[in-house]
């Protein structure tokens, strides 16, 4: 893939993660008030939160692949950049599950926390792969 091709992709990418989070945190404004508690019920909101700075922190991270595909002129396989966009996009389910009551941090239980569990762990290692093909060839293209 071309270098600006990645580029574009995993700063727009990372640009509507950002977006996407502040409208989730917008959307946690309601239920969060003393007045609108009782609105949604049986959500655990301090999970939900961690998904929204979640969704930010790797929104920044696809920025900061961009950034250094763009500074070493790599051209990275489609399949890095995508390892790299749907990671991030798919990691912070984990949270969204434990919100509702299913722990995806741990494979065990029912067939649900196990895909669950599943999902989370495939998003993590497409992310250490992406990013361990990027800074590879960064280093090598470097010295």
């Amino acid at each position: 893939m071309a270098t600006i091709e990645a580029f574009r992709l995993l700063a727009f990418s990372g640009g509507f993660a950002i977006f996407m989070s502040c409208i989730l945190g917008f959307a946690m404004l309601v239920p969060l008030q003393p007045w609108g508690r009782g609105i949604v019920r049986g959500v655990n909101f301090k999970q939900i939160g961690a998904a929204h700075l979640d969704w930010i922190m790797l929104g920044l991270m696809q920025g900061l692949a961009a950034a250094v595909i763009w500074v070493f002129f790599l051209e990275p396989s489609r399949l890095v950049v995508w390892a790299m966009i749907c990671g991030s996009w798919i990691n912070p389910l984990s949270y969204i599950f434990r919100a509702f009551g299913v722990d995806a941090f741990s494979f065990a239980g029912g067939s649900l926390q196990r895909m669950a569990a599943a999902v989370g762990g495939v998003s993590s290692i497409a992310l250490l792969c992406a990013w361990g093909n990027i800074l590879y060839s960064a280093w090598w293209g470097w010295i």
